[in-house]
């Protein structure tokens, strides 16, 4: 290697100092610096903590005020639940009471007797002045005819015609006296729900 390839090199550096070395201070030693500088880190420890507990402390104390208020809010709903159910209790039973009259009434209407109805379908059948009616009073299940007729078998067509009728379902000639004006007495049964 040649003078001019030579790494160039650092001076070395002059002491200045002229103290002797038992005046000089102690060159501090790299275990010395690591110990005090966790020792400085030792001690700010617990600033760092307090800090810390201070931060979590307010958190809590903000998340319990939240709670707190939550469980008043839902001891206020579950209170409220309890009248919805008692509410809804009472709901349900008036329904039931509700649909069974609806059913009943479903029931009587369609068994219900309309006596003008009747009556016009009793008129209406008359075979012109041939059938007089004296008398039309409901009996039981049924309404009783009286009256006259010129000829027996004019009663008895007319007793006929009643069963066809969307109205009755039979009719009976309970009892006749042939003679000049045939009188008689029919009874007629009605049909569930007077035709309706």
């Amino acid at each position: 290697m040649t003078s001019q390839q030579l790494p160039e090199r650092r001076p070395k550096l002059i002491d200045l100092n002229l103290l002797p070395p038992e005046y000089l201070p102690r060159k501090l030693s790299r275990l010395s610096i690591v110990l005090v500088i966790l020792i400085v880190l030792m001690l700010c420890l617990p600033v760092l903590f307090i800090f810390f507990k201070a931060d979590v402390d307010a958190e809590s104390d903000a998340l319990q005020t939240k709670r707190d208020g939550l469980q008043a809010q839902l001891t206020d709903l579950y209170a409220i639940k309890r009248d919805a159910d008692a509410l809804q209790a009472q709901i349900d039973t008036l329904n039931s009471a509700l649909a069974a009259i609806e059913q009943d009434y479903q029931t009587f209407i369609q068994n219900r007797v309309l006596w003008s109805e009747i009556v016009e379908e009793i008129d209406r059948i008359l075979p012109g002045k041939r059938v007089t009616l004296k008398s039309i009073v409901q009996a039981d299940s049924g309404v009783k005819l009286t009256g006259t007729a010129t000829r027996d078998s004019y009663v008895y067509d007319y007793a006929t015609d009643l069963e066809e009728s969307v109205y009755f379902s039979k009719a009976y000639v309970t009892s006749l006296d042939s003679g000049e004006e045939a009188s008689f007495t029919m009874t007629v049964h009605l049909s569930g729900g007077g035709g309706q």
